[in-house]
């Protein structure tokens, strides 16, 4: 068992270098349309990892517990922004590897870390809003698939995904999913679902599919764990009286005392009832579905925590919709009957806290509930040869939607490290007011970091970059250099942009976390640290 032990300078920040350079010898090459991706065995496989995100994720832990601390800090920075906007990964690798690497060569001349961090952090509002102003907003599908070819790099995903981003929009529900062929399918459905699905498969035994469907339905919504068949009574015969045909009951729970009252043949013929259930670990996501579906159907919720019964059930409780349907997973429908003004003002509170938020987990939640308020939902089928292969092109649909989510947000910029080149041209073009050492050290260090991602770009095409560089300074704007052609281009009349969120959260984050690990003078190691497969 390794013993407990504090690390100082100097050997806390050779450490964490030697960490940094570890991990990103492995990402490095995946940058670009010409990668090299590394291989890793992952139990009894092997798999390519073509993704600075997931590779950062494969990374555990180093074998020397010191260099595994700069490892570790790294693979915090690459695996929240590949789960928050879904590429750049990569990006912020080079960057912050840049970033580091220039930091300890001034702290060796002399200059102070803390400081260093002040001037470090004091430029990056400016650098980003540099970076976004000079977005430009997506105009049509085909730009829509230029933007998903440069994260996946696959003709076929890119002109898929950009078509089901074009039709359901920036908050539109994907479902990414396994598929059966070697192609990628998707298709359209109106409405929106949840997971849970009905509490019984005799209700689903509908001309011999697992699945039951029902036109313009009743909707009824309680947190209720129904244990007696009595305690449905008042609600059946309310129903009935008010010549409801067909209901779909959203429960927490119900007894088969309770499913054979629903199930009753003479029950049957009058009144179709399909009883379903939410399924979710948090208080917190089921009293938002029990919103949304509320608020999409018309519905109102009868609460066992307001204090509230079945046999308080009035007609006001129940929502419509026109189509419901259900299986053993899942239960959804379509055109619910809620108010339009209430929907509208409940997706514009949805969006304000969307754009607020900074947890990952909580972005996903509220973008999964703005895609069921729109009112429509994409599935998109990703299939392939091998169970390996099918996995990864998935995990890699699923990054690539979220990379157009933020290209619709905050538009694109030039692509292929340009945008950023071009920060740092100007970074450098007035640095006579840095009386500071730090000052004039830490715009030095940005420039360098600036440029990391082109140089990277280029070195995994095989090309030389001071050559490539040296040709760039007297183009305009928008030329850089064309891996795939193998010469300099306008890119924009290519097609190749980066959006913009991606590249603007990628310097923020690099250069934030590796002006950090400059400041950190002692490591703590304990003689049993905490294992975690997340970072």
């Amino acid at each position: 068992m390794p013993k407990p032990k504090v690390v100082e300078q100097p050997r806390t920040r050779e450490a964490i270098s030697r960490g940094v350079d570890t991990l990103v010898k492995a990402i490095a090459p995946t940058l670009g349309p010409l990668p090299r991706p590394p291989v890793a065995r992952n139990q009894n496989r092997l798999e390519l990892l073509d993704d600075g995100g997931v590779i950062a994720r494969r990374l555990i832990a180093l074998p020397d517990r010191e260099d595994d601390v700069g490892a570790m800090l790294l693979r915090q920075v690459l695996w929240q922004a590949h789960q928050e906007v879904g590429d750049g990964a990569a990006t912020a690798a080079v960057i912050y590897h840049a970033t580091f690497n220039e930091g300890l060569r001034f702290i060796a001349a002399g200059a102070n870390a803390m400081r260093l961090r002040s001037h470090l952090m004091a430029w990056l509002p400016e650098l980003r809003r540099r970076l976004l102003l000079n977005a430009r907003i997506l105009t049509g599908q085909s730009q829509l698939r230029d933007i998903a070819f440069a994260v996946c790099y696959d003709e076929e995903m890119a002109a898929a995904l950009a078509e089901v981003i074009d039709t359901v929009g920036q908050h539109g529900q994907v479902d990414v999913r396994a598929g059966h062929g070697r192609g990628i399918e998707h298709e359209f459905v109106d409405g929106a679902y949840w997971p849970g699905g009905a509490l019984s498969k005799t209700m689903l035994r509908v001309d011999g599919r697992q699945l039951a469907e029902m036109e313009d339905a009743a909707i009824l919504i309680t947190d209720m764990d129904i244990e007696e068949g009595r305690d449905l009574v008042p609600l059946l015969q309310l129903a009935l009286r008010k010549g409801i045909t067909d209901l779909l009951l959203i429960v927490k729970s119900i007894s088969d005392v309770g499913i054979g009252v629903l199930m009753e043949e003479r029950v049957r013929e009058k009144l179709r009832t399909i009883a379903v259930k939410l399924d979710h670990q948090k208080i917190d996501d089921f009293n938002q579905s029990y919103q949304d579906i509320g608020i999409l159907t018309g519905a109102q919720p009868v609460l066992d925590a307001a204090g509230q019964s079945l046999a308080d059930v009035t007609l006001d409780d129940f929502g419509r919709a026109r189509w419901v349907w259900a299986d053993d997973s899942n239960f959804g429908f379509a055109s619910g009957k809620g108010d339009p003004l209430q929907i509208r003002t409940h997706a514009q509170r949805l969006r304000r806290a969307y754009a607020q938020a900074v947890d990952s987990d909580n972005n996903v939640r509220l973008l999964d509930r703005l895609g069921k308020l729109q009112g429509g939902l994409a599935t998109v089928r990703v299939g392939g040869i091998a169970e390996d292969e099918i996995r990864s092109r998935r995990d890699q649909a699923e990054r690539t939607v979220r990379a157009l989510r933020g290209a619709l947000e905050g538009g694109v910029v030039i692509g292929g490290g340009v945008s950023l080149l071009r920060l740092s041209e100007w970074l450098l073009a007035d640095h006579a007011s840095d009386e500071e050492m730090e000052a004039r050290a830490a715009r030095q260090m940005l420039a360098r970091a600036l440029t990391a991602p082109i140089r990277t770009l280029l070195e995994n095409a095989g090309v030389e970059p001071g050559e490539v560089l040296a040709r760039l300074r007297e183009t305009s704007e928008c030329c850089g250099y064309d891996v795939m052609r193998g010469d300099i281009a306008d890119l924009a009349q290519a097609g190749i942009w980066d959006v913009a969120q991606v590249q603007a959260e990628a310097l923020q984050r690099a250069v934030t976390s590796a002006a950090l690990a400059l400041t950190i003078d002692v490591m703590v190691l304990h003689r049993e640290p905490e294992i975690m497969t997340d970072p």
